[in-house]
């Protein structure tokens, strides 16, 4: 009886820690060859990377915005089941930006991986010092999701 009870708790502890765990899904950082999980190639330039994270913690990787933009569309993971979207600051590709604080930089001048030509910025300062330099217009994630 006891060994049962003593089971059943580290069932319970178990399923809690996953729980937990999956509740607090932190991004993973797109390395050189993950796998977009739209297009199906291997990350060739983290730069341009983004990711989407459901609910239930799974994380969904992308080479491109653009790769993001048809994930949405397409609807694999429905707007009431999707946690975050991030975004890879263009800049320091280990680090994110969460979509509503995302600043974005179109130019046929980036050459994405997927032909978005679209980087992500944390300020509208850094977009701006990169569009001196590259040309472009600013765009907003609003406007890109909602074609």
């Amino acid at each position: 009886m006891e060994k049962n009870l003593n089971k059943l708790k580290f069932i319970l502890f178990v399923s809690f820690i996953s729980f937990i765990t999956s509740c607090t899904t932190k991004p993973q950082p797109i390395k050189m060859g993950d796998a977009c999980d739209f297009c199906i190639m291997g990350v060739a330039d983290n730069r341009f990377g983004a990711e989407l994270i459901t609910k239930k913690g799974k994380i969904y990787k992308f080479d491109d915005i653009h790769c993001l933009l048809g994930f949405i569309k397409e609807k694999a993971v429905p707007k009431e089941e999707q946690k975050s979207i991030l975004f890879v600051d263009f800049e320091a590709p280990n680090e994110f930006i969460e979509a509503d604080k995302v600043f974005l930089l179109k130019s046929e001048d980036l050459r994405s991986p997927m032909g978005s030509n679209i980087a992500a910025f944390k300020t509208l300062a850094k977009v701006k010092e990169s569009q001196t330099e590259l040309g472009g217009e600013e765009v907003s994630w609003v406007s890109l999701a909602s074609k």
